[in-house]
């Protein structure tokens, strides 16, 4: 069962959280996550890329893995955006489980179109974070920018 965005304040979300680790995030232009990361860094967050396969993302430094983040930075991990198959969700939410016990963050668990893993959810759930499965986090966030401009 996928969670309603109606259950979490999307705009309160996106605006109090500025740090985004962006886990599968490509370095192929063309791709979704590059796109997405692409547009969170433009509009004012903080990206963190974890890719195994590349150093460096958007101008950013990326890490093989969310335990391979400096400590510094780990502690300033709002949200986990995830770009991963569903089958592979689970070992990241352990990571982000274990970094938010030494840290209290991240407090999110964001999971992009077409991603989702209950077994995951439940487990950050019961860690204290919000889950969003199924959502795309650009798509959402410009929805938010067309509000705005219309107040």
């Amino acid at each position: 069962m996928n969670m309603p965005v109606a259950d979490v304040d999307v705009g309160a979300l996106l605006s109090k959280r500025r740090v985004i680790a962006v886990v599968g995030l490509s370095r192929n232009p063309s791709k979704d996550s590059y796109r997405v990361a692409e547009y969170l860094k433009s509009r004012g967050h903080r990206i963190i890329p974890v890719n195994p396969f590349a150093s460096e993302i958007l101008g950013e430094r990326a890490y093989p893995s969310l335990s391979a983040v400096p400590e510094e930075l780990k502690q300033q991990i709002d949200i986990i955006d995830i770009f991963r198959p569903s089958s592979d969700v689970l070992p990241v939410v352990e990571e982000a489980v274990e970094i938010r016990k030494k840290y209290g963050k991240p407090d999110v668990i964001w999971m992009q179109e077409g991603i989702v893993n209950e077994e995951a959810a439940d487990l950050a759930r019961k860690a204290g974070m919000k889950v969003i499965m199924d959502l795309c986090i650009m798509t959402e966030s410009k929805k938010l920018e067309k509000l705005e401009f219309m107040v």
